[in-house]
């Protein structure tokens, strides 16, 4: 019996033993120091059926070989460049992962609409990797986008925030969500508080001009978020930050106070809870996300007063002005399925839904709601490995309704959606050439009480045809030309083609680019229909008789990299033809009137520098400075709010002890003087007439400070101060920050999987 027992435990050890070496064991090690790399991602992808699975390595640098068949494995880590190799099932093999310290090998697809190395990208891209961006408790677009974009403003208006980069505002900035648009408010600017950050795995910004690939509306550029793919079987992630809160401004309130619904509203805590479940199953991918937001309602008065001497008249007034941030509650939900069909077919569908309740200071008895729902299909077919066609649909809807705080009940004012079908085709050419195909239809609609009836809601639609074709021209190893343009057939204006052409030249350590791109947009429906009057302040008035804007945009740079120290410098000027802009008047009911019209013309230069140094692999510093000269001119006075110097800069620490990781970042945004006219209403002999005023805003800083650790590459614990300066606005506007102050944070997120792999590797270990 004992002999059949033996006989029986060496068979089940010997089976473990073929087993362990059919699978086969991959080592992972720095190339420099030739330690072990933990946590390491490894893709495989067979040769034969194109299937893909992922792997992780461990504390000691080692992983499964999880080949079935002749693959090409990728084996990535943030700092280090992605190793591509060819392995069979059950081979071992060692590989040195060799230090990539500015991330300039990271892969885009942003600025070509093909996948391309950020070294190799004939327009300056800023990529921001999630790394980046959790490590220092990062949960708003918003504070990302102004920490780390030299020139770039995000100003709080009445209706929301508006992005101002390279002096063009959200018109001309067009955000995507895994290369997909996003249905906006009315105003033109879209709703940012709807990305959750905690989804992000890079953000990629594309400065200036890309109407030829992306048409309207991206004259000023294109910020792509890229979310997050399961990699493992089972992925489970859970976290939250809480903040200070920003004012209190009702203390010990009771419920049976007056306007006790509006008073508690205004003194939410300032949480973010987040959760993600995720399934990889080879031919399978699912990918689920929660996110829920609430924030606080502030009021800032200013310190200074506020000198209003107007512009050629005898007049003047002082005036403390006010700014105010309304509270919110935000819940969203989003759906993700990928299914590979067949080697050749990939399919993925994918679902949203968004609310949010804002609540201003307003006593009307209402707050508003705000929902969005969107819906994707998207197939893509490889042809061969030269070529691939991709067909996708995607459909987005964003709402806006008032509900009454008495009786909940709804009154809708406006819904905004929009439907996209889309074809894209690749084709690799002799490996000189990669030709982008591609066609689109884009319908839009927008329905709201705002078209000059504020009894009932009225609808406006328009649609767009279009064609675009792109080839990159590989000439040798250190020149490439790339050229397109695109066709938009509008429903209301007709057709428009929009070239563009790129050039980039290696000289290392130098790189040259330069750019043409013309742009394009049409009038949204706002700017063509409005007749609305915002608070019975004043009146918006569209005018159906706007034409499109053009513009040529040019740009002119240079890189330098060496070793660990990249610098960027460029230059880029816009000239517009028939800019969309407006003029105050007063209409027959004496009221001020702000009216849309086309602008004969306008152009703004700007000057940008970037660099990133890593010191060694502990110590990393970042920056940039960014000059504009905008001139935006009413009756001959500039009216740009944006300050024509800015900067940022950020350092960083970094200390890895095999289970653990300490990041300390220290990051401040410079903003510097803004000298500009702003437009009042005044009352002159008993008439209300439109005067000019001088302001000046002095200039300010904003500096952040972080400490995050990770431990088991699954707890991440990060506390921070924003604003540690404690700046404040003395004259408070909407074109002046409004921060509150000094505000500390505390965040928490755990990677469940990766705890519950880690842990039961060390017990294994023991036993």
């Amino acid at each position: 019996m004992k002999n059949t027992i033996k006989l029986l435990l060496s068979i089940v050890l010997f089976t473990f033993t073929m087993q362990s070496m059919a699978q086969g064991e991959l080592t992972i090690i720095d190339q420099e120091s030739k330690k072990p790399v933990p946590y390491a991602n490894i893709c495989f992808e067979s040769l034969g059926h194109h299937s893909q699975s992922y792997g992780i390595s461990s504390l000691e640098g080692k992983a499964i070989n999880k080949a079935a068949e002749r693959c090409v494995i990728a084996i990535s880590f943030t700092g280090y460049k992605t190793l591509y190799d060819t392995i069979v099932p059950g081979q071992s093999k060692q590989y040195e992962l060799e230090a990539d310290l500015l991330n300039l090998n990271q892969v885009v697809v942003t600025a070509t609409r093909s996948n391309k190395q950020l070294k190799n990208v004939p327009v300056i891209t800023q990529v921001l990797l999630e790394e980046e961006i959790k490590s220092r408790g990062i949960t708003e677009v918003g504070a990302l986008l102004e920490a780390e974009i030299p020139g770039l403003e995000i100003h709080n208006h009445a209706w929301g925030s508006d992005i101002k980069m390279q002096g063009l505002d959200a018109n001309y900035v067009l955000f995507l969500i895994d290369g997909e648009r996003m249905a906006g408010e009315t105003e033109g600017n879209v709703d940012y508080s709807r990305i959750n950050m905690n989804d992000v795995e890079r953000v990629e910004i594309v400065k200036g001009a890309s109407s030829a690939l992306y048409g309207s509306q991206a004259m000023g550029g294109v910020i792509n978020i890229i979310t997050k793919k399961p990699r493992d079987k089972v992925e489970f992630s859970m976290g939250g930050k809480y903040t200070q809160m920003n004012q209190v401004n009702f203390e010990n309130l009771k419920t049976n106070e007056d306007f006790y619904f509006y008073k508690s509203k205004l003194d939410l805590p300032n949480t973010n809870l987040n959760a993600t479940l995720g399934f990889n199953l080879n031919r399978f991918m699912s990918k689920t996300n929660f996110n829920r937001n609430t924030s606080d309602a502030y009021h800032l008065i200013s310190t200074d007063s506020l000198y209003k001497e107007y512009e050629g008249l005898d007049l003047s007034d002082v005036e403390l002005t006010e700014g105010k941030a309304p509270g919110t509650e935000d819940f969203s939900i989003s759906q993700v399925f990928e299914y590979k069909l067949t080697n050749k077919w990939r399919l993925r569908a994918n679902g949203g839904y968004y609310q949010q309740n804002r609540y201003d200071f307003i006593r009307d008895n209402s707050y508003d709601f705000f929902e969005e729902y969107n819906f994707g299909l998207k197939a893509n077919y490889q042809i061969s490995d030269i070529n691939n066609l991709e067909l996708s649909f995607n459909r987005d809807t964003y709402n806006k309704n008032k509900i009454s705080e008495i009786n909940d009940v709804i009154t809708p004012e406006y819904s905004h959606y929009f439907y996209n079908p889309k074809a894209i085709y690749n084709q690799a050419i002799k490996e000189k050439h990669h030709l982008t195909l591609g066609a689109e239809y884009y319908a839009e609609s927008l329905e709201t009480l705002r078209f000059g009836n504020e009894d009932h809601l009225r609808r406006k639609n328009s649609n767009t045809l279009i064609a675009f074709a792109q080839d990159d021209f590989i000439v040798n190893s250190n020149f490439s030309i790339m050229g397109g343009f695109r066709m938009d057939h509008h429903s209301v204006y007709g057709t428009h083609v929009t070239p563009k052409l790129s050039a980039m030249y290696k000289w290392v350590p130098l790189t040259f680019r330069a750019n043409y791109a013309m742009g394009f947009r049409s009038p949204t429906l706002k700017e063509l229909y409005f007749d609305f009057t915002p608070a019975g302040l004043f009146v918006l008035k569209g005018n159906e008789n706007l034409v499109p804007e053009t513009n040529q945009y040019i740009s002119l740079s240079t890189e330098y990299t060496r070793d660990k120290f990249n610098m960027s410098a460029n230059f880029y000027k816009s000239w517009f033809e028939n800019r969309i802009g407006g003029y105050w008047s007063i209409n027959e009911n004496s009221k001020q009137q702000y009216n849309y019209t086309n602008i004969n013309q306008a152009e703004l230069f700007g000057i940008e520098v970037l660099f990133r140094y890593r010191i060694n692999r502990s110590f990393f510093m970042s920056g940039g400075y960014s000059y504009l000269n905008d001139s935006d001119e009413v009756d001959s006075k500039n009216v740009s709010a944006i300050a024509p110097h800015s900067g940022n800069f950020r350092f960083e620490y970094t200390l890895t002890k095999k289970i653990y990781q300490l990041k300390v970042n220290l990051s401040g945004k410079i903003t510097g003087a803004k000298e500009y006219y702003e437009l009042d209403d005044i009352e002159i002999n008993g008439q209300i007439g439109v005067a000019a005023y001088f302001v000046r805003y002095e200039p300010f800083s904003i500096w952040n400070f972080s400490i995050s650790q990770s431990f088991h590459n699954g707890i991440l614990l990060v506390v921070g101060i924003d604003n540690i300066l404690d700046y404040k606005a003395p004259i408070v506007s909407y074109n002046s920050n409004l921060s509150p102050g000094r505000i500390g944070f505390v965040s928490l997120n755990l990677n469940v999987d990766h705890l519950y792999r880690e842990f039961s590797s060390l017990l294994s270990k023991k036993k």
